[in-house]
């Protein structure tokens, strides 16, 4: 399905406009998910980094010294900085190196106002404190930027999205009498980590049998029960590849399982229904009393107890949210994970996840998308 609608301005115009209207010099982002935000670096079990967008769009990227080669080859910065001395594991304070290097970025040290916006615990504080230009606090504005997202986010979801699926096939396949539930778990993990072709992170829910109605982690994490003919399956599978998350989830049946087979259908509906919903200016609220409704008619000993989805991209769990209490009216270009599930307690639970991009025709699944719409 072609998407009709305009794509947004690029994120870093929006946050180029926000620094135009209230007269700033430059933004200066701290963390990894800002940094691969903004300039496209995110690295496994990289070191604390940040990043100085200045009003003309110049971007120059700090990172600990020993990640600059790779950071110049994988980022979009016009510059690159190390920041620290050679090695790992000297430095018990590598913040005080990362601000002091940001402090002395000539975009920021000659600066009159800044933005900033940070995820690292105290570190804005400790920056403000070297800098003589007055900050401005940008983490609504960053929120409200990452609400919407860009084409390469797409991709970038995308691609975890793909890996998850990989990972639910080989669930899907290995769901036979005598597996384990953590062997399951395991080949959905090793499957998507092999086809990335890098470490991946990893979340699973993996439950069989009666314990598909325990929902999810914590209640019920994957352990040695080996499935019996008859057993539901539930995975619920999310994948982080390049700074970016796919979510998905599917119920599976060894031989067959009536009542949990019906319920699949049942979600399966009600996930289509939600499809044509999301559309710019409804809110998770409604989404999910519809959700809600739907479910618990239909399967009356049954219950809902999560929420019927969320957004995600840097994270796997953002804004806006399928909750009672979310109002926040959809945008064109979000994308939301929608999950609906139903559980009968000590009998059998049901989840079934698909991503989906909002449109002013309703959500278009994240797959479609991506293959029907080029840049």
């Amino acid at each position: 399905m072609t998407i009709s609608t305009p794509r947004p301005p690029h994120r870093l115009q929006r946050l180029g406009d926000w620094m135009n209207d209230e007269q700033l010099d430059c933004t200066v982002v701290l963390g990894a998910d800002h940094v691969n935000h903004f300039c496209g670096y995110w690295r496994y079990f990289g070191g604390p980094s940040g990043l100085v967008v200045g009003r003309d769009g110049m971007r120059t990227l700090l990172v600990m010294r020993d990640e600059v080669s790779v950071a110049e080859q994988l980022s979009a910065a016009d510059e690159v900085i190390g920041y620290g001395t050679r090695g790992f594991g000297f430095d018990l304070d590598p913040i005080a190196g990362l601000t002091q290097a940001l402090a002395a970025v000539p975009a920021v040290a000659q600066a009159g106002r800044i933005g900033l916006g940070s995820e690292l615990p105290g570190a804005d504080a400790r920056l403000g404190s070297l800098l003589s230009a007055s900050a401005s606090d940008a983490s609504s504005t960053l929120h409200g930027i990452r609400l919407v997202k860009d084409w390469d986010e797409l991709e970038k979801i995308g691609a975890g999205y793909e890996l998850c699926w990989l990972g639910q096939d080989a669930v899907s396949r290995g769901a036979t009498p005598g597996a384990s539930e953590i062997e399951l778990f395991t080949a959905a993990q090793s499957t998507a980590q092999i086809a990335s072709g890098g470490p991946i992170e990893f979340i699973c829910d993996l439950l069989s049998g009666p314990a598909t109605a325990d929902v999810c982690c914590p209640v019920h994490v994957a352990d040695t029960r080996r499935l019996e003919t008859g057993d539901p399956v539930v995975a619920d599978i999310v994948v982080r590849t390049a700074g970016y998350w796919g979510d998905s989830a599917g119920t599976y049946v060894v031989g067959s399982h009536p009542d949990a087979e019906a319920a699949r259908d049942l979600l399966l509906d009600v996930l289509e229904e939600t499809r044509v919903a999301l559309v710019p200016g409804a809110t998770g609220a409604d989404i999910f009393d519809r959700m809600h409704t739907r479910i618990t008619e239909a399967v009356p000993e049954g219950e809902l107890p999560h929420h019927g989805g969320h957004a995600l991209g840097l994270t796997s769990f953002e804004d806006p949210h399928l909750i009672p209490g979310d109002t926040l009216s959809f945008e064109p270009w979000m994308v939301l994970a929608v999950e609906p599930g139903v559980y009968v307690e000590g009998r059998y639970g049901a989840r079934v996840e698909n991503v989906f991009v909002i449109t002013p025709e309703g959500g278009v699944e994240l797959r479609t998308a991506l293959a029907s719409n080029g840049r």
